[in-house]
């Protein structure tokens, strides 16, 4: 049998060495509910902040989309001139007598001032 020599308080060196390791005990309860804690609030802030990119992400791809769909109205009618105009230019072109002869005489003067050394019409 073994006999505890007296603590300071009158208790024995046992007690209080248990009363230290239930401090310690409970102080790393303690530590381990602050953790808990803290991890509870940083998931809650850090799905809060998600949730907000989430927002912002949907409204700046409805902005795009409204700014899109504004551009393509404002464009529709240009690109619509632009397919009439390139329809007309595919069309084959016919020329009476008179305009035939300009282009002829056009040409002409062309292939003269192409073809002379000093490059000078003449």
């Amino acid at each position: 049998m073994t006999t505890k020599a007296p603590a300071a308080g009158g208790g024995t060196a046992d007690s209080a060495i248990d009363a230290a390791f239930a401090a310690v005990l409970a102080a790393e309860r303690e530590a381990e509910a602050a953790v808990a804690a803290c991890r509870g609030e940083a998931d809650r802030r850090l799905a809060e902040a998600e949730a907000g990119a989430r927002r912002l992400a949907q409204r700046a791809a409805a902005r795009r989309d409204a700014w899109r769909e504004r551009q393509l109205a404002a464009l529709a009618p240009k690109l619509a001139a632009l397919e009439r105009e390139a329809a007309a230019a595919a069309e084959p072109v016919s020329l009476d007598d008179a305009a035939r002869a300009r282009l002829m005489i056009a040409v002409e003067a062309l292939a003269d001032e192409l073809c002379r050394e000093d490059g000078q019409a003449g």
